[in-house]
């Protein structure tokens, strides 16, 4: 692009600039959507998901015997899905979205109410 832009020329100008930022953004949704299909086929040996979680390896071993989280097994060896280790974690919070209120909160609910 011609760096000296005039009103004579500004059209042509930012016509370019839209083809330019189009093959741009094209290029970014590209490097997005490799990314994310990365992400999801991202597995980790047991010594990572020990280290992900935060626990021993035991730990790992006690959880995928009793079958707390999940696993993929092949030729002998376990393989954990990074994403879905992080889901059931998420999945784990306490408390609750959709428990009762605490109970100082329904204590007072009971006072103004008269109950």
């Amino acid at each position: 692009m011609d760096p000296q832009v005039s009103f004579d020329n500004l059209p042509q100008a930012v016509k370019l600039l839209h083809q330019k930022l189009e093959v741009v953004v094209s290029k970014l949704d590209n490097i997005a959507s490799q990314n994310s299909k990365q992400k999801e086929h991202t597995f980790i040996g047991v010594d990572e998901a020990a280290a992900l979680l935060g626990i021993s390896k035991a730990s790992i071993y006690s959880k995928v015997y009793h079958n707390v989280i999940p696993y993929y097994k092949s030729g002998g060896k376990l393989y954990f899905s990074k994403q879905e280790l992080l889901q059931e974690i998420l999945s784990r919070r306490y408390p609750k979205q959709e428990e009762t209120p605490p109970p100082k909160q329904r204590e007072f609910e009971t006072k103004a109410t008269g109950s």
